[in-house]
């Protein structure tokens, strides 16, 4: 049972995973296409790439015009045509979340995992979709049984580790980012996620390591600025912990 059908809030933590993209823009953005002037045009397909790649290709040149819409469209009938093909799946998933179609994305998936067989990075986005929900026992159940088949695969290690830091389980946390660490030492998010959850496993010297060498890895990010102020202000070392607050201020307008 999910902590939260208990009663239970979960620990308040500086921010979830950072979504790899910056949104594609309003929703209304799709209709500059009517306003007067030059219009953008879509350049022509090369005739020898597979046709995921093109219709991959179709749809980031939507995405960049802002028609959100358009490239969902297109990733539908391709996702018709092809429904076992594991990239237009998870493109069409997240941009389904985007634009606050839910219950679709998580349909795609569920299509998409019974199609393929259970590929491991559609089980993986849908635990990761899940955690974003709350559901945070499917979505846990999800992300183990893709580590069962892929033990090293970072994103899988970092959902689930992300999801038990959200239920305050830092024990449980530790080893799965540790070993993400072991595998990405230098990838900002996890060696962030480490030290927040060092930090709320009360090991506070190890957090500040950790939380130091994510503000280098990622010095525009104003999370790991934030948490090591409140690590010192916690530790009575005041002066320090003001420049810290100061500089995650400073990252936040950058």
């Amino acid at each position: 049972m999910d902590d939260a059908a208990l009663g239970f809030d979960p620990p308040a933590l500086e921010g979830d995973l950072r979504d790899p993209g910056p949104d594609e823009g309003p929703a209304l953005r799709p209709f500059t296409v009517d306003m007067p002037g030059p219009k953008p045009s879509l350049p022509e397909p090369l005739v020898d790439e597979p046709e995921p790649v093109r219709v991959l290709n179709r749809v980031h040149d939507l995405e960049q015009l802002g028609r959100r819409l358009d490239a969902i469209q297109v990733l539908r009938q391709a996702v018709q045509d092809a429904p076992a093909e594991v990239d237009l799946l998870l493109h069409l998933a997240r941009l389904l979340e985007a634009a606050g179609e839910g219950e679709e994305a998580l349909e795609t998936l569920d299509a998409g995992l019974q199609a393929t067989g259970g590929a491991v990075a559609l089980r993986v986005q849908r635990g990761a979709f899940l955690g974003r929900l709350g559901r945070y026992t499917e979505a846990e159940a999800d992300l183990r049984t893709a580590i069962g088949t892929a033990p090293d695969g970072l994103d899988a290690l970092l959902h689930l580790g992300l999801s038990y830091l959200r239920r305050g389980k830092q024990s449980d946390a530790i080893p799965l980012l540790q070993r993400a660490a072991e595998l990405a030492p230098d990838h900002p998010e996890t060696v962030f996620l480490l030290g927040e959850a060092w930090y709320h496993a009360g090991q506070l010297e190890r957090a500040e390591r950790t939380l130091l060498r994510a503000t280098e890895l990622a010095p525009n990010d104003s999370r790991a600025y934030k948490l090591l102020g409140r690590l010192l202000d916690r530790i009575g070392r005041t002066e320090e912990a003001m420049v810290m607050h100061r500089k995650a201020r400073e990252a936040g307008m950058s």
